[in-house]
């Protein structure tokens, strides 16, 4: 750890900043200590070493030291990654451990149009009478994109905005929105606001991508519907992404409450809109529901979770994975599961084989059972398969510990 604090204090000089390195950042490794968490297991594995990750160890150090350069993190997952709070607890410590490490916010979604919860840090207004369809709903064969979720209006003069909570510990500005929609060109267009200012506009009607780029910063965004051809008659809604000009860290969070991994891979736009968003790195939490059955199937959770990757690979060649082991939970609210040791079995393999990496939070939960010790201390949630608020909070803290381990570790050899 003494290395990131020498490479703070050069950066800190380098860039004039009037900061001492003591209050520039608390010591980052700081967390609660529980007597049942395994915090020795608290690390990220990779197949042979960390070679991998060091065009994302590289570009931290560019943005600390000189200010400069953009890292990008996808995380993809289940009802863990919509209501945002493991993830946006790991954005938050990437964000700030370190001055000018603030990025976007990155990609949203109006959940609440599907009659589901939305993560606290923003809200959604909108307009018009929206259908959905979710990658859950395996009776519906709506065409489905990057969010894993799609919204369709009839009404050429709907309106959609997003607004960020003021309440958030970090402000996140934009001057740049991706919208992600279904590819075609019978669609209403969706015109930004006065509000947003003066805009250029980039379309790829192929993959179903606008670009927004402002001639100011908002906080917001906000958007609404135009006819301008009689031809188009309706609008399929993917998702956003906030975006800026910023250097610095963006760490989006995709996920659907009760996704399994083939909920992903019938997403036909997923892994090509994913492309927009330039991930350096991923992390898939995925597996609680695929293991939540009493016909579990090492083999297929394993190829399902292989075709999965290899989609993504398709169109994002270079990006570095981080595969989360789930965490122990009960088999359908009954007994603990067998099925996790299995599953992390199946990643260890495709670590191996993909030259990626694994961070387990059975194991530092400590295996089978453990589900307990976390419910009888506040941090599992009473179904005994969720975390609780401050239980996502402590495991976001914890993974965001192991990541840095393996960058400073990064720094003392280098």
């Amino acid at each position: 750890m003494k290395t990131l604090f020498k490479l703070f204090a050069a950066a800190l000089v380098i860039s004039n900043l009037n900061i001492s390195t003591s209050s520039a950042q608390d010591y980052p490794y700081d967390v609660r200590v529980y007597p049942f968490v395994r915090y020795d297991k608290n690390k990220i594995h990779f197949s042979k070493d960390s070679s991998g990750f060091e065009p994302i160890y590289q570009k931290l150090d560019s943005m600390i030291m000189y200010g400069k350069g953009h890292l990008n993190i996808v995380q993809l997952g289940a009802s863990h990654t919509q209501a945002d709070v493991f993830s946006n607890q790991v954005r938050y410590r990437l964000q700030t451990f370190h001055p000018g490490l603030v990025g976007a916010r990155g990609f949203v979604f109006p959940y609440r149009m599907t009659k589901s919860n939305n993560p606290t840090n923003y809200t959604v207004e909108y307009s018009g009478f929206w259908t959905t369809c979710r990658n859950i709903e395996y009776k519906k064969n709506d065409l489905l994109g990057l969010g894993g979720v799609s919204a369709t209006t009839l009404n050429p003069n709907a309106t959609l905005k997003v607004v960020m909570n003021p309440k958030n510990l970090i402000r996140y500005d934009l001057n740049r929105v991706l919208i992600f929609t279904e590819p075609g060109t019978n669609q209403f267009e969706i015109v930004p606001d006065v509000c947003m200012g003066t805009y250029t506009v980039k379309k790829d009607p192929v993959n179903g991508i606008i670009e927004y780029d402002f001639d100011k910063y908002s906080v917001d965004a906000s958007f609404h519907l135009q006819r301008t051809d009689t031809s188009q008659n309706h609008f399929t809604f993917f998702g956003m992404s906030l975006e800026n000009d910023n250097p610095g860290i963006t760490y989006h969070a995709i996920g659907i409450n009760g996704a399994r991994i083939p909920s992903w891979t019938r997403c036909s736009y997923f892994s090509r809109q994913l492309a927009a968003l330039k991930p350096d790195m991923m992390v898939i939490y995925l597996g609680v529901n695929d293991g939540n059955t009493s016909k579990f199937s090492q083999d297929v959770y394993y190829n399902n979770y292989v075709s999965l990757i290899e989609d993504i690979r398709y169109f994002n060649p270079n990006v570095q994975f981080v595969f989360i082991v789930p965490n122990d939970y009960f088999l359908l609210r009954r007994h603990p599961n067998p099925a996790v040791q299995l599953e992390q079995n199946a990643i260890e393999k495709l670590v191996n084989r993909y030259n990626a990496s694994m961070y387990s939070i059975y194991d530092v939960m400590g295996g089978l059972g453990s589900c307990i010790d976390w419910l009888h201390n506040g941090l599992m949630a009473a179904d005994k398969v969720h975390f609780s608020v401050p239980g996502y909070t402590f495991t976001g803290n914890l993974f965001f510990n192991a990541f840095l381990r393996t960058y400073d570790n990064y720094l003392e050899k280098k």
